[in-house]
């Protein structure tokens, strides 16, 4: 029965979403990839927004009920079953009744599984089509077998584009950039000085990166309050977006200075004991982990403090698990003090650590966040730099940062999950 409500609930939002687009004629930009879609998303709609209307979903709303909803501008009903009525009511009024345009809608579109993409496109089938990465992501049992099923899935928000959509394709992904030979309207961006934008002169600072945008010519600076340079595979894509649509680039660098990242993806929060919480808590993938580290080591070698890593698990890894945990851990001592690891998997990280030169005394492994709580306000030091990165089911990090954050009144706007849903979820 709950299987046919939720098939019969996610037609009707289907035929009003599809209706309500047309009525829209709006351009569609379509994102995807297995990292910093949502920062992409954000980003891209940032630009637009300061230039022309733009529609986009809220917080993670990416999944074949998120899309639909951003669409029909309404909220989750999660599990009540009277909630997602008064949401087919209010979405029938608001296709049908309710006179709205936009010059653009910033759809992030996630996939967990094959054929998720393929509902997705066929609702909102793209005008521009992004893929930021493709790394070891939903590699369950019932997800993807391997990387490139992964991408087979994520890339056809490309190849279900509209007839004249443009893909903006990054040569800095190995199979990403296989599709520079399709028959599609495209623009390549890199760090590469071959693409057709492209990044340069990259620097990192306690304030964020300063870079060089070069198109057509006619470089320019950019700064954006951010730290790795792994942002840029999701920022690069959100500026040659504001280039294609003609938006003036001293907008897309005001865009750039004010952006802020969603909460739990590598933002500073000032801590107690004057330390500095690099709180990553939202999700962990291996390649994220490993770009994270460089960021940790940064910040303890420009304030000569100790570094400390607060590692959760990295979920959906499937059969991979152990091999990406442990290959995390090889880069773990030249980057770390002291490593605090939540969860089992996570467990082989931490072996991987000790086995290449961390020292078994600042290793400490804990099955459960609190405990790792208690653990580390016994051995918190002076200004120490935290690093926080975990996968959200079964660790929810973000409940360490909470505990060492020097203004926890602030949680709600700065940390992730903070719902009613979500705080009602015991880890």
């Amino acid at each position: 029965m709950k299987r046919f409500l939720r098939n019969f609930v996610l037609k009707i939002l289907e035929l009003l979403a599809k209706k309500k687009l047309k009525k829209m004629n709006a351009k569609i930009i379509g994102i995807t990839g297995s990292v910093g879609k949502t920062s992409c998303k954000d980003l891209v709609a940032d630009i637009l927004t300061t230039h022309y209307k733009v529609l986009k979903n809220e917080k993670s709303y990416n999944s074949e009920f998120g899309l639909l909803l951003t669409i029909l501008r309404q909220p989750s009903g999660f599990s009540s079953p009277s909630a997602w009525l008064k949401i087919i009511v209010k979405g029938f009024f608001q296709t049908f009744f309710v006179k709205e345009t936009f010059d653009y809608l910033v759809l992030e579109m996630g996939v967990d599984k094959p054929g998720d993409m393929d509902f997705l496109t066929g609702i909102a089938p793209p005008d521009i089509a992004i893929i930021t990465a493709i790394k070891p992501v939903h590699l369950n049992n019932n997800q993807f077998s391997s990387l490139e099923k992964v991408f087979d899935e994520k890339k056809k928000i490309i190849l279900n584009m509209k007839k004249r959509g443009q893909a903006f394709i990054t040569l800095d992904d190995s199979l990403i950039k296989k599709m520079i030979d399709f028959d599609i309207k495209k623009i390549t961006y890199s760090q590469k000085e071959s693409a057709d934008v492209y990044a340069n002169n990259i620097e990192q600072t306690e304030e964020g990166l300063k870079f060089t945008v070069n198109w057509n010519n006619s470089p320019f600076l950019a700064f954006v309050p951010l730290f790795g340079e792994y942002h840029l595979s999701y920022v690069l894509p959100a500026i040659v977006a504001g280039l294609v649509t003609k938006v003036p680039i001293n907008k897309i660098q005001e865009a750039l200075r004010s952006y802020t990242l969603p909460p739990g993806r590598m933002s500073l929060i000032e801590g107690i004991k004057n330390t500095v919480i690099l709180d990553s808590s939202y999700n962990a993938s291996p390649e994220a982990v490993k770009e994270a580290l460089k960021v940790l080591d940064f910040f303890g070698k420009k304030r000569k403090t100790r570094r400390v890593f607060v590692f959760g698990n990295m979920n959906e890894l499937g059969n991979y698990s152990k091999q990406f945990h442990q290959e995390v851990g090889k880069h773990i001592p030249a980057n770390v003090d002291l490593l605090i690891t939540v969860g089992t998997d996570v467990g082989y990280g931490a072996e991987s650590a000790q086995k290449n030169g961390l020292h078994e005394a600042n290793i400490h492994n804990f099955t459960d966040v609190e405990e790792a709580i208690v653990f580390y306000k016994k051995n918190i030091k002076q200004d120490d730099v935290i690093l926080v990165k975990g996968s959200q089911n079964k660790v929810r990090l973000e409940i360490f940062v909470k505990a060492f954050m020097l203004r926890p009144e602030e949680a709600r706007d700065t940390l992730v999950r903070q719902s009613k849903n979500w705080k009602n979820i015991t880890p």
